[in-house]
């Protein structure tokens, strides 16, 4: 389990970062109580032994115009296996599509794709969509409304690791 290879510091610096990955690391050592050079170092460990894979800015699609948010669960034709592999290539070259997901149960796949309207959806599904290598049955789900939303590990669940 990798978790046991973190203290409560780097666990602290894990949590602290999530929330605000722009923050000094004069400012971080403060808050996880060590001097800048020992904390500089655990960042510098924690990035390289992969706990930290990046650090992004969230955009807010609403001040972007990309109010549309809709799931799309997919069924793949699997008489390849292959298609599974076909299907996240072609996926990861369509910028409407923000996450993508291989599940169980009655769809193979799902999709999160993000537009601006709901004639953008549609030019989507009539011109993209079909262009994905093994589509031969798709469910949409269209957001109403977000109750809550994430950008990677929730913080506080790191909390529960020193459990």
């Amino acid at each position: 389990m990798a978790s046991l290879a973190l203290d409560k510091i780097d666990l602290e610096i894990l949590r602290i970062l999530s929330l605000k990955g722009r923050m000094p690391i004069v400012e971080l050592a403060k808050q996880v109580n060590l001097t800048t050079s020992p904390c500089s170092d655990r960042v510098k460990r924690l990035e390289k032994e992969g706990f930290i894979l990046g650090y992004h800015a969230e955009l807010n699609p609403e001040k972007l115009n990309l109010d549309v948010q809709v799931f799309i669960h997919i069924r793949l034709d699997q008489t390849s296996f292959s298609i599974f592999e076909k299907f996240a290539k072609a996926v990861e070259l369509m910028p409407e599509i923000e996450e993508c997901y291989s599940l169980s149960g009655d769809f193979d796949t799902m999709i999160k794709v993000r537009t601006k309207d709901m004639k953008s959806y549609q030019a989507f599904m009539s011109t993209k969509l079909g262009t994905l290598p093994g589509v031969i049955q798709t469910r949409s789900e269209v957001v109403i409304e977000e109750h809550k939303t994430g950008f990677g590990v929730n913080p506080e669940l790191l909390d529960t690791l020193n459990s």
